[in-house]
């Protein structure tokens, strides 16, 4: 999956997928929070970060917690950020 962020515009793409909500919310993710914490920072249920979460894994085409916060890494680290 980096190597694909590496390469070019696929990783910007999938950025701009994400609503502004779902982008802090991945933020947060990245930061090493559990959904609990997200939920009460932005005033959500946990079942809606839980699907929002959902909904981003899929955007970005990952399958981990972990692989969503290695994107967030690397898009800083490129200065997506």
């Amino acid at each position: 999956m980096l190597d694909r962020v590496r390469r070019g515009t696929d990783g910007d793409d999938k950025w701009a997928q994400l609503t502004e909500q779902g982008r802090r919310i991945l933020e947060l993710i990245a930061e090493g929070q559990a959904n609990q914490e997200i939920a009460q920072q932005v005033n959500l249920s946990d079942k809606t970060v839980k699907n929002y979460f959902s909904n981003i894994l899929g955007k970005l085409e990952v399958s981990r917690r972990s692989q969503a916060a290695a994107y967030v890494a690397e898009r800083r680290v490129r200065g997506g950020q």
